[in-house]
């Protein structure tokens, strides 16, 4: 393949950078812009081994010195001849060997074409490709758990597994075909079901990780909302751990929306504080107010907030979208031990997922002991502070039942989709068997299921949705 190059630490000023050189002629390239000090040449030099050297720009002129490591193929990450060298990291330096390589044969690296060069040769699958980049972009511990484990082959090795099982299946299928005067026999039968099945509940059990792994990759829509002065803005800068958010008794402080990503209960939320909810003839309260409403309709996840005084006045019931919603029931240090108004318990109970009480200014362990006491009294479960905030955002999106640094987990709507396919083929499959159906229809649909796990991984796919993937990476990846 064609001799590519590019800079692959981050442009602006540092303390090193490194020019990625990878292709049939990479060591050529390398070697006529590297000059090693011992005067070697770098295709007598030991494979992986740092040489010491001056580096020479398109002029032939020593513009720095720096270090030049030799990959040969296959054993490096494109599966391809390869040199790294490294200089100095200033703007113009960098730019200058850069300059230099492509002046001595190589071609400017498309985005991504690296690691798209790795997945070419086999040296990465296509969701361990995608791990890759999600690696690069990870700014919580989760994502970058999640990009991880999968970058080191949890998903692949999975999806490996139940096909090579599928695998096995077709071969005994064929051989009925192949040999109908050899019955298979009631225990063949037995055994074709089973895997077939097996496969089934792999395929659905990798599919259910989807929720998690989209919530933590791509982030959940949440949006705080509520009547002025119940404490959103308080909340919100709980959840960050920042005072973003301006808090002050008066009510109506927000007037436009405030806008955070933050990992929390083993996800992350982008999270959306709004202007309170009311009727107002104040011009600019009600731009934000308009707002909030738009924000609230596109929201994957409403938190929407109430206070103590609330629970025992019944205040009337606040119109949502029809997304999973939380009601957080804050200010409970001031509640008076009066009984929550039961059309406001029915409203908690009818149209949330969970209720937590919490107080954003005091000892919630204490405070809200006694208004738990009184929903425990009604038969409706509560949760406590924000950890039980956490928790409850934890189980709704099933973080707290997935180990995101060991188990297979996917996160993209292509995966997901490959993924459906193939365990839509094998219910047809498992029909087909259940119903004595002729081993030519069985052997089709596992073949087809055999085909979109295939597809999941990359084996398979079109040229045209590898190339779209690999151009959101960045060049120099």
């Amino acid at each position: 393949m064609s001799t590519i190059a590019a800079i692959s630490t981050p442009r602006g000023k540092g303390g090193i950078a490194v020019i990625r050189i990878s292709g049939d002629d990479a060591i050529g390239v390398a070697e006529r812009m590297f000059r090693a000090r011992s005067g070697k040449a770098l295709a007598e030099c030991r494979n992986r081994s740092a040489i010491y050297g001056d580096i020479l720009d398109a002029s032939g002129n020593i513009c720095d010195s720096g270090i030049c490591v030799v990959f040969r193929g296959p054993n490096s990450f494109t599966g391809e001849d390869s040199c790294e060298i490294s200089c100095h990291g200033g703007t113009y330096v960098t730019m200058t060997v850069l300059t230099s390589a492509l002046a001595h044969g190589a071609s400017p690296a498309a985005p991504g074409e690296f690691t798209k060069r790795a997945f070419i040769n086999g040296k990465l699958s296509l969701t361990e490709a995608e791990a890759v980049g999600k690696l690069i972009d990870s700014d919580t511990e989760e994502r970058m758990r999640l990009s991880s484990g999968a970058m080191r082959g949890n998903v692949s090795r999975e999806i490996k597994k139940i096909a090579d099982s599928l695998i096995g299946v077709m071969t005994a299928l064929y051989a009925a075909i192949d040999y109908p005067d050899e019955d298979i026999g009631t225990e063949g039968e037995d055994m074709i079901e089973g895997v077939v099945n097996g496969a089934l509940a792999d395929v659905c059990r990798i599919l259910d990780t989807y929720k998690t792994g989209k919530a933590v990759s791509d982030g959940v829509k949440t949006v705080i909302c509520g009547r002025p002065n119940v404490g959103k803005s308080s909340l919100f800068n709980r959840m960050t751990g920042e005072d973003s958010a301006i808090v002050t008794s008066v009510a109506g402080t927000t007037r436009d929306i405030l806008r955070e990503s933050v990992s929390f209960g083993g996800i992350t939320l982008r999270l959306s504080d709004t202007a309170g909810l009311h009727e107002s003839d104040d011009v600019v309260e009600k731009i934000g107010i308009d707002r909030a409403n738009d924000e609230i309709g596109k929201a994957e996840l409403v938190m929407a907030v109430y206070t103590a005084e609330d629970c025992v006045t019944g205040y009337p019931p606040t119109e949502l979208p029809s997304c999973p919603k939380i009601a957080v029931i804050n200010k409970s240090d001031l509640y008076g031990g009066e009984a929550p108004h039961p059309a406001f318990v029915s409203y908690l109970k009818d149209s949330f997922d969970r209720v937590v009480l919490l107080s954003c200014t005091g000892n919630e362990a204490n405070v809200c002991a006694a208004l738990k006491g009184r929903f425990d009294e009604l038969g409706m479960k509560t949760d406590i502070g924000i950890d039980g905030l956490a928790q409850a955002v934890s189980e709704l999106y099933g973080s707290d039942k997935i180990d995101l640094t060991n188990d297979a987990v996917i996160w993209d709507v292509r995966q997901q989709a490959s993924l459906s396919r193939a365990a839509e083929w094998l219910r047809e499959a498992s029909a087909a068997l259940a119903s004595g159906d002729s081993v030519d229809a069985v052997c089709t649909t596992v073949e087809a299921a055999a085909a979109s796990l295939s597809e999941t991984d990359g084996r398979g796919i079109t040229e045209e949705i590898v190339d779209g993937i690999f151009h959101r990476f960045c060049v120099g990846k």
